[in-house]
């Protein structure tokens, strides 16, 4: 529905920049058509390279491009015209990690959860760089806040029994376990999922969700080049789902 009316947006006024958005929004993470994503985006940002949500987005479909130097220069043109932005300082957040760059998507995340506390993105962004960091303590309470989001019933018993058996790790599969429960209701996404077995250390679990994501066009399977999945680049299936999703030579090292 989004695509037909973005379509129709675009037929109605081809120079509207906010049409060719968000058709490069679908394209990206709908239809996973880098070709036509790309040219979208460079239309839009053409139009109106002062748009700053799209910005924020079009950063963000170069990170999953490999081109993080111009994603970053995207990021931050788009926070320079709205610094205020809580999407904007999210999608920051998120590309601090793509980057690498952990120290910096620590502090933007929380700068980000001080302005709309319990955002999902920003506490995932967080999550993400304090577990890359081996903030083991800090890592396991931004995912209690991530599963509260989500509604996950008993999850701070849950991962307290967890915590008691089997340390750092044990919380993590309980986590992952009760999030799973949700994703088979269609409450909580594949992808995430995934991402809290790559960090019990589960790949097997990890990679079947991320079939499982790609089965059901996730909108979040882009983001295969987060690096808590680096732990996966080596499986045969997870190559296979990259060459399936057509990311080669996308790899961020």
């Amino acid at each position: 529905k989004a695509k037909a009316a973005a379509l129709k947006a675009v037929e109605l006024d081809e120079a509207l920049a906010e049409s060719h958005y968000t058709l490069a929004a679908v394209y990206t993470w709908h239809d996973w058509n880098w070709p036509e994503a790309g040219l979208e985006w460079k239309r839009a940002f053409d139009l109106n390279p002062n748009y700053p949500d799209g910005l924020a987005m079009y950063s963000h479909f170069l990170m999953i491009m490999g081109r993080p130097d111009e994603a970053m220069a995207m990021i931050e043109r788009a926070l320079d015209l709205d610094p205020f932005n809580v999407t904007i300082q999210t999608f920051y957040t998120v590309d601090l990690v793509f980057a690498r760059r952990y120290e910096e998507a620590t502090v933007e995340g929380n700068k980000a959860l001080a302005m709309q506390p319990g955002n999902p993105i920003a506490i995932q962004g967080l999550l993400e760089a304090y577990e890359a960091k081996g903030m083991e303590k800090e890592t396991l309470a931004k995912i209690r806040d991530f599963l509260r989001f989500y509604e996950v019933p008993d999850i701070d018993a849950e991962m307290d029994r967890g915590l008691a058996e089997g340390g750092y790790l044990g919380a993590m599969r309980r986590a992952a376990d009760g999030l799973a429960a949700c994703a088979q209701d269609y409450l909580a996404q594949p992808t995430d999922v995934a991402w809290l077995n790559v960090f019990a250390g589960d790949n097997s679990r990890a990679l079947e969700w991320l079939e499982r994501a790609y089965e059901l066009r996730d909108p979040n399977l882009p983001y295969l080049q987060l690096p808590a999945f680096n732990r996966l680049r080596t499986e045969p299936r997870f190559k296979e789902l990259f060459r399936r999703m057509n990311l080669e030579g996308s790899e961020t090292k």
